[in-house]
């Protein structure tokens, strides 16, 4: 017994040695194409998929104690292991004779495109979950059987092999934008955060949060914000966030005074946040610049006023939470030692801030990751605490690699839908139904938010924003809203969802950490997360609100939106500075000026403005005659 228990043990160091090595070769290959580009995108796409796929079935091996089945598990992943193999092999060898062959559908092509479906499918119900997969394979049926379906969503059906060769070889199929943008951004992106990791940056990150957490009245739930923004803008994964930050903070927000379902709610949204918090936000953000065709320096630029205007409405959630019910800073915090790790660790921020400079004075993204990259472990070597090893370095590699595995195969998996989508003409059927609400385009935004919602559900926020901008974005536009608002509006609304009950993931990981009811933990980070709900309607009406204006028309903007916040939040919490707001009118009044001076535009700001002034009016005329009727105490 025990010389199994040995063999078992060497036959899994023997196989994490061997993927170590896989994902460090495949994460200096994006490196390398990425700064000298010698590969071509028809090859470099297929490859990234293939590097992927091995990764993703050896590291499922490795699982192979978790499974009911050891030696079915063992024999499924092999068989996919040759789908991926096969899948990818006949695209890269023979690339130049299938474009050759103009449209003519061969065997074997077919045949290289089904292993490759059967493997994107498993690999995406393996390492995303069974929502997309299921929604993938919906797709497929869709363009093998639409052709019995009724009215505008029928079509002229397709046949297996006629799919399959669209899939394989057209350019918006599965090697379309999704693939493309892991092969060459996402990879590039998480080893550039792992490289910012190892250097210390996230000890700097809670050195920051126990900072705010001593200071802070309702501190601990306050450097939960401060450390999951911080996280977040680096990762873009919710969920991970959660796992990573929330492991310290919900515990320390529970012990403070907090309940449990308003911490969790807390970690949630806060860390869901990240995906829309530049510089690095999520997945889904590279894509858009992809498909609009704007630098990615555009794409966080528009995105600052709404993150901010985010998290400053979840800071004052939690400062009115505080009030109302006694929490203060949390002590027992040893100041010395906080400020002795911030000046340890500050230099490590030096990287991800000449990344930020570099994206904002015109360099690709590429260049500016890669200097982000290469800077990390040069600032690092300044002191010997943060000082990266060559194991360091190559952990940074590898981990990347690692952890664009479930992020490939999503973009892979979306790739099935979009092309089915523009096969079958599926989005000229969801364009029409958008193109009923012409006259009313509020109606058309809201069949889009909803078609997000329910995308977004149990699926990453980068699929859910790539089959909704393929089938919606295209209609919106043409009722005349602006491109960039249309897709940031698609992009939070997938970003969001995350959050938004039934199915709310980050919500239900923070839950677990808090051990409390998930769907009481949903529905508190969704009222958390409000202003986010609002702000795409405000900005894709008046897009000023993410910068596409003058600087004086921004600023106007931005300070009637901070102003807007403060009344909406007071609303939603009932609480306005001094006290309790009870009266239900009141908190109305509150929650619609606050709306009103959200929305770009001199008169709604005005009128907010004043709805707000009448409320403090009235509740400290309220506060008065409370006061003048109270005995005085003898």
């Amino acid at each position: 017994m025990a010389t199994t228990t040995a063999n078992e043990k060497s036959w899994q160091s023997v196989l994490s040695k061997v993927v170590f090595v896989l994902a460090l070769l495949g994460g200096l290959l994006h490196v390398y194409n990425s700064a000298f580009g010698t590969i071509s995108a028809f090859q470099m796409r297929p490859l990234h998929l293939g590097i992927v796929g091995i990764l993703a079935v050896f590291m499922d091996y490795l699982s192979v104690k978790e499974s009911k089945h050891p030696k079915l598990h063992i024999l499924v992943n092999t068989a996919i292991l040759v789908c991926v193999i096969l899948g990818v092999s006949e695209l890269l060898m023979n690339y130049a004779e299938i474009a050759n062959a103009a449209g003519v559908v061969s065997n074997r092509v077919v045949i290289c495109c089904t292993l490759l479906v059967i493997a994107i499918l498993y690999m995406t119900t393996r390492k995303v979950g069974k929502a997309l997969a299921i929604v993938a394979l919906v797709f497929l049926l869709y363009a093998l059987l639409g052709q019995y379906l009724p009215g505008a969503l029928g079509h002229r059906g397709y046949s297996f092999s006629r799919l399959m060769y669209f899939l394989y070889v057209n350019g918006n199929g599965i090697f379309g934008v999704p693939i493309d943008t892991s092969a060459r951004y996402l990879v590039l992106f998480m080893i550039m955060g792992e490289f910012i990791e190892l250097s210390g940056t996230s000890k700097l990150f809670m050195a920051a949060a126990d900072f705010v957490a001593s200071k802070l009245r309702g501190g601990a739930a306050k450097s939960s914000v401060v450390a999951s923004a911080l996280f977040g803008c680096i990762s873009g994964t919710p969920i991970a966030n959660v796992m990573v930050t929330g492991a310290f903070t919900i515990p320390m927000m529970k012990k403070s005074g907090f309940q449990d379902e308003f911490a969790a709610g807390v970690e949630a949204t806060a860390s869901t946040g990240g995906l829309i918090m530049p510089p690095m936000m999520g997945a889904a953000a590279f894509i858009m610049a992809e498909l609009l065709g704007i630098s990615y320096g555009a794409i966080m630029l528009a995105a600052v006023i709404p993150a901010l205007l985010y998290y400053f409405s979840i800071y004052l959630s939690i400062d009115f939470y505080s009030a109302k019910h006694g929490i203060q800073r949390v002590q027992g915090i040893d100041m010395a030692d906080v400020k002795r790790r911030i000046k340890l660790y500050a230099h490590t921020i030096i990287p991800l801030v000449v990344f930020v400079v570099s994206v904002i004075m015109g360099y690709s993204v590429f260049r500016s990751a890669i200097l982000c990259i290469v800077l990390t472990p040069i600032v690092a070597a300044l002191r010997k605490e943060t000082r990266m090893s060559v194991m360091d370095i190559l952990k940074g590699f590898a981990n990347g690699m690692k952890s664009t595995v479930s992020l490939g195969a999503a973009c892979a998996c979306a790739g099935i839908i979009v092309g089915v989508v523009s096969l079958t003409g599926f989005g000229f059927s969801f364009a029409e139904l958008l193109g009923l609400f012409n006259q009313v385009p509020i109606v058309a935004l809201l069949i889009t938010m909803l078609v997000c919602l329910i995308m977004g559900m149990g699926m990453p926020a980068v699929a859910s924003y790539m089959i909704t901008a393929t089938i919606a974005a295209p209609t919106l536009i043409e009722m005349g809203f602006l491109p960039i608002a249309v897709h940031m509006f698609i992009f939070y609304f997938s970003s969001f969802s995350s959050v938004t009950p039934p199915v709310a993931l980050a919500s239900y990981a923070a839950a677990g950490l808090a051990r409390t009811n998930p769907m009481k933990t949903g529905w508190e980070a969704f009222k958390l997360a409000l202003v986010a709900f609002l702000a795409p309607y405000f900005f894709i009406y008046s897009p000023e609100l993410i910068a596409q204006g003058d600087l004086f028309s921004t600023l106007q903007v931005f300070l009637a939106a901070i102003v807007g916040t403060i009344s909406f939040v007071c609303g939603v919490r009932g609480y306005l500075w001094g006290g309790e707001v009870k009266n239900i009118l009141l908190r109305a009044v509150l929650f619609v000026g606050g709306g009103l001076m959200i929305m770009p535009g001199l008169v709604t700001d005005l009128i907010g403005l004043g709805m707000l002034a009448a409320v403090i009016v009235i509740v400290k005329i309220q506060r008065k005659g409370q006061n003048t009727q109270t005995p005085a105490v003898s």
